[in-house]
Parts: C-alpha cells; sequence; structure tokens
C-alpha cells in the first residue's frame, strides 16, 4: 500500500507541474496579448499624427505657390510668410492655428507649426524644418524636431526625400508620452507635376523607428514592405511595419491593407491575428 501512495502521489506531483507550467504559458500568452494591441495601436496612432503634419505642411506650400508667397491672414489656420529681405528664400512658413481650428477630417488643431526653408522644395539639395509652439492635434500635443531633404530624382523618376525626426514626443490625454526617433526616405510618387493641386499627392515611405511608448516598452520598428499615403485619405493605405518591443520574444506586424482607404488595419502576432481601429 505505501509503493502504491508513493506512485499516487508521484503522479499528482507530475500532473500539478504540468498544469502549473500550461496555467504560467497561458497567463504568458495573455501578458503578450494586452501588450501587443495597445502597442500596435500607439504606433499606428503615432504614424497617423505624424503623417497628418507632413499633410499640413505640404499643403501650407501649395498655398504659398497658389498665392504668389503671400501671407494668407482670413483664413483658419493663418499662413504668415516671414523672410529677412526682399529674398524668397531663405524663409519662415507659420501656420497658426490659434486657439482652436477645425481642418480636414474634422481635426481640431492648435497652436503653430514652424516650417524653415533653405529653398524651393523641389530643388535638389532644399532642407525643409519643422518645429511647433504648444501645437496639439485633437488633444494629443506634439513636440520635435522633423527635417526633410530633397535628394533630386531617384531610378524610378520620382523626387524623393530624406525625412528624420529627432526629440519627437507625443502627449496623451491623460498626461503619459511616448517618444520617437526616425529615419526614413519619402517618395513623392503622383502630384508633382500639379504643384498647385495638393490633394493628389501621394507618396511611399521607407525607414524605420524607435523610442519608447507610453506603456513604457521601448521598441523598434522596420517597414517591411512601403506605406502609401494619400492626400485624400486620413489613414495609410497600404504598406507593412515590423514591430520589435521590448519584453516581446518575437516580432509584431502591422499591415496596413491593399490600397483601399479605411480607418482598419491588420495586426500578427505568432499565430494570432487581430483587426484594429486606426486612431483608436
Amino acid at each position: 500500500m505505501k509503493k502504491i501512495s508513493l506512485l499516487f502521489t508521484i503522479i499528482l506531483f507530475g500532473l500539478a507541474i504540468v498544469f502549473i507550467s500550461c496555467e504560467k504559458e497561458d497567463q504568458k500568452d495573455d501578458e503578450n496579448t494586452l501588450l501587443t494591441i495597445p502597442s500596435a495601436e500607439d504606433e499606428a496612432l503615432e504614424d497617423m499624427l505624424w503623417n497628418a503634419i507632413d499633410a499640413d505642411v505640404d499643403f501650407a506650400g501649395a498655398v504659398m505657390n497658389a498665392k504668389g508667397y503671400k501671407s494668407v491672414l482670413d483664413s483658419c489656420p493663418m499662413i504668415i510668410l516671414e523672410h529677412p529681405d526682399s529674398a524668397y528664400f531663405p524663409r519662415t512658413l507659420i501656420i497658426d492655428y490659434g486657439e482652436s481650428c477645425e481642418t480636414w477630417y474634422g481635426r481640431i488643431k492648435k497652436g503653430k507649426i514652424v516650417i524653415s526653408l533653405s529653398n524651393a522644395l523641389h530643388l535638389e539639395g532644399s532642407v525643409r524644418t519643422v518645429t511647433f509652439e504648444d501645437f496639439f492635434i485633437d488633444e494629443y500635443q506634439i513636440e520635435g524636431l522633423r527635417t526633410l531633404t530633397n535628394n533630386g530624382y531617384n531610378d524610378a523618376g520620382n523626387m524623393n526625400f530624406d525625412v528624420t525626426l529627432r526629440d519627437g514626443k507625443i502627449i496623451f490625454p491623460n498626461q503619459t508620452e511616448a517618444t520617437r526617433e526616425m529615419d526614413q526616405n519619402r517618395e513623392w510618387i503622383t502630384g508633382i507635376s500639379t504643384p498647385f493641386y495638393w490633394w493628389d499627392n501621394e507618396w511611399l515611405i521607407r525607414g524605420n523607428a524607435s523610442g519608447v511608448h507610453r506603456s513604457g516598452k521601448t521598441y523598434e520598428n522596420t517597414i517591411t514592405k512601403p506605406i502609401l499615403v494619400q492626400a485624400t485619405c486620413n489613414f495609410p493605405v497600404s504598406g507593412s511595419v515590423e514591430m520589435n518591443i521590448n519584453d516581446l520574444p518575437s516580432p509584431v506586424f502591422l499591415d496596413y491593407g491593399a490600397g483601399d482607404c479605411d480607418r482598419f488595419a491588420t495586426l500578427r502576432y505568432g499565430d494570432e491575428e487581430w483587426k484594429i481601429e486606426l486612431g483608436h
């Protein structure tokens, strides 16, 4: 009887270890899921906000071209042109949203975007820098230095630009913060032949980014399929990003789709897949 009892005890102990191990593994999977989805949603939101800023800056440049490089003060936002003398360049453009200004897609903005231009943007070697003064998109405050340098035409015959972001920060409504450093290339694939008409602009974006999400987790992201951004859409319409997030054993993949303008993207981690809504 003692031998049977001992054997029975060993079996129970073994089963308990297996059960605890499975429970821990399930718990770890749940923790990975809880980390994966918010990080991916933050990534999509941050990309959308930075792309929205690029769109505003491009739009202001198009307005200046159409208005013969004169300040536009009777609109919301105001676009203020400053230059030290009668020369067109270098110059500074200030997009002033004031205390509140509703722009396209219903976004409320306030504060200022300050744009410094060394020369006309379409000229090879020109440099555009962008900084912010108490600038908000909806309730998200934006900080950082964004620089765009014209590389001229690439082998595909499209104008392309190196884009960097330094000391980038988004402050969320609950005062949590996300930081970002970015090195990318923007290829202008549609719209360059119509400089006065901004709405046909399309860009392909390549490159990488790193930083800290508001969860406190560090990340390094690489664009694995060029992201297509259209002036007429509030969200990227195609492309994918590989996200390497601290504490996750394998990458997360964010896919913006096959070209439709919608607010949804697909998130994949291991064998799991989710559909997420951009901007939420």
